[in-house]
């Protein structure tokens, strides 16, 4: 990896730390830092990092899978989450895109379980996601491979 690609993934690993923070205090993901993230992402791709297929379809799936949920939900996922799960797909690809909202929901699950058992939440307290999805993303981009070997090997 040169210089320009550490820049790039730092400037990931920012944003993604910006989008959490942001998110869990106000509950908002803002356009600014996801255009930020685009670019950048649209740079390292075209570079260093996933063939543009790769990308694009983890860019659709992302946003389409949030997408979903965000229409089903009627309102239960903001268009943050779903504007922010298609640029993560541009740095993750597919199929490290389904590892990163597979890891996203576990997570958020498990701190929703978590919560709700010590009585500081219940079904109707709305979480922010974006923390999760961040979470995901950093464990996605680094280990997606990995992760994905250790899954299969479960069953084959």
């Amino acid at each position: 990896m040169n210089m320009l690609s550490y820049f790039l993934v730092l400037l990931f690993i920012f944003g993604l730390l910006t989008v959490a923070y942001i998110d869990f205090r106000r509950k908002i993901i803002l356009d600014e830092v996801l255009i930020l993230l685009l670019s950048a992402g649209l740079i390292y791709t075209g570079i260093f990092g996933n063939t543009w297929s790769e990308s694009l379809l983890g860019a659709v799936t992302g946003s389409g899978l949030l997408g979903l949920i965000y229409i089903m939900s009627r309102g239960g996922m903001g268009l943050g989450d779903v504007k922010f799960a298609g640029v993560l797909g541009i740095w993750t690809g597919f199929p490290g895109i389904v590892v990163n909202l597979y890891l996203a929901f576990f997570l958020g699950g498990a701190v929703a379980l978590f919560l709700c058992v010590m009585h500081k939440a219940d079904r109707k307290t709305r979480l922010p996601f974006g923390p999760c999805l961040c979470a995901g993303a950093v464990l996605s981009f680094f280990f997606s491979s990995r992760i994905l070997d250790w899954y299969w090997s479960l069953f084959l």
